[in-house]
C-alpha cells in the first residue's frame, strides 16, 4: 500500500524527533558523567544513567535483564539495585530477602538511614532527578564495615510508577563535588534553621553531610571550632588559629584570605596525614556564612587519590 505524502512527512517528523530526544538524552547523560574526574566513579554514573533508561522504557520488565550474571549489569565490579518510592525493595540480585520488604528503617552503624537517603532522590521534581548517597556497610570479604558510595537514579516507568535505581562502590574515591555539595547544604542548613539546631545536627557523626571519613566542621572567626564531629566530647573547643601547613602559612589565613572577595572558594595546602603523619596534598572547601553579626567558616577536605594520575 503506498503511503501518502502528508504522511511521510508525518512520519519523517516523528522519526526526527525521536533521533533528537534520543540525542538530548544522550548529552545529558555526558554532562552527568563528565561532572567526575575518577574512570570508577564514571563508570558507576554511566551504568545506573543506562538502567535508569531502560526502566523508563520496559518497566518492571527491565529488571529481568538487570538479574542476568556477568552482564553489563550484574559483575565482579557492579550490580543494580531498584527500590519503590515508599523504600520497598523492588529488585536486588545479592540480597534476594530484600525484595518485596519496605526497608525505608534500614540504617548503617553510625545511624544513617539508608533507604530513607535513596527515596530523598525520588521527592525530587526533576523526573531524571539523580544524587550520590554515602554509608558505612559491612563488606563481606572485610573485617570491618567500609565505606561506600552509591549512586541513585529516578526513573519514571511507561505506567507511570516511580523507581529508584542505583549502583555503589566500595572505598569510593572521593571527588571534588561530594565535599563540596555538603559544605553548601550545611551552609544552607544553618541559615535555614539557625545556628543553634543547625550545629546540633551537624555535630552528629550519622549526619549525611559527614562522608567518607570526611567531615564538615564549622569555625568561628577567632578560629573556634564550633562544630568538630571528629571530636564531640571535647570539653573545650579546638582553636585552629596556629595550625600551619607544612609550609608555614597558617590554614586559617590562608581560608580567610581566599574568601577576601567571594563566599566560597577552594583551597590547597600539605599537612600530615592524620593516619600515617606523612605530608598529603589536601584540598578544603569553605563556605563562608554571617548570621546576625556573627562569621562562620563552614568547611571540609579531603585528600585526592594518589598518585592523582591515577584515575
Amino acid at each position: 500500500m503506498e503511503i501518502c505524502g502528508s504522511m511521510k512527512k508525518t512520519l519523517l517528523c516523528l522519526l526526527f524527533l525521536s533521533y533528537a530526544l534520543s540525542g538530548a538524552a544522550h548529552a545529558q547523560d555526558q554532562n552527568k558523567v563528565s561532572q567526575y574526574v575518577y574512570e570508577d566513579n564514571k563508570q558507576l554514573v554511566a551504568l545506573v544513567e543506562s538502567a535508569a533508561s531502560l526502566i523508563e522504557h520496559k518497566g518492571e520488565a527491565a529488571f529481568k535483564e538487570f538479574g542476568v550474571n556477568n552482564s553489563r549489569w550484574l559483575n565482579d565490579k557492579f550490580y543494580i539495585f531498584v527500590y519503590e518510592s515508599t523504600g520497598i525493595c523492588a529488585f536486588h540480585p545479592v540480597e534476594s530477602d530484600f525484595v518485596g520488604k519496605n526497608l525505608s528503617k534500614l540504617k548503617d552503624i553510625e545511624g544513617r538511614s539508608v533507604i530513607a537517603m535513596i527515596c530523598e532522590v525520588g521527592n525530587m521534581p526533576q523526573p531524571d532527578a539523580s544524587g550520590w548517597i554515602f554509608y558505612l556497610w559491612e563488606d563481606p570479604w572485610h573485617s570491618n564495615p567500609r565505606w561506600k558510595g552509591s549512586y541513585v537514579r529516578k526513573a519514571i516507568a511507561p505506567d507511570g510508577k516511580i523507581y529508584l535505581v542505583g549502583s555503589g562502590l566500595y572505598n569510593i574515591k572521593t571527588e571534588k563535588i561530594f565535599i563540596q555539595e555538603r559544605v553548601d547544604k550545611a551552609a544552607e542548613l544553618i541559615l535555614a534553621k539557625g545556628k543553634e539546631a543547625a550545629f546540633r545536627e551537624l555535630s552528629d557523626r550519622s549526619c549525611p553531610l559527614h562522608i567518607l571519613n570526611n567531615y564538615v566542621s564549622v569555625v568561628a572567626e577567632n578560629g573556634d571550632v564550633i562544630v568538630d564531629p571528629l571530636f564531640p566530647n571535647l570539653d573545650k573547643k579546638r582553636n585552629i588559629m596556629q595550625y600551619r601547613d607544612s609550609t608555614g602559612s597558617t590554614i586559617i589565613e590562608k581560608i580567610k584570605g581566599s574568601l577576601k572577595d567571594r563566599d566560597s572558594n577552594w583551597v590547597l595546602y600539605i599537612a600530615p596525614r592524620a593516619d600515617t603523619s606523612h605530608p598529603a596534598r589536601y584540598l578544603r572547601y569553605t563556605r563562608r556564612v554571617i548570621v546576625g553579626k556573627e562569621v562562620f567558616y563552614v568547611t571540609g577536605s579531603f585528600v585526592p587519590a594518589t598518585p592523582i594520575w591515577m584515575k
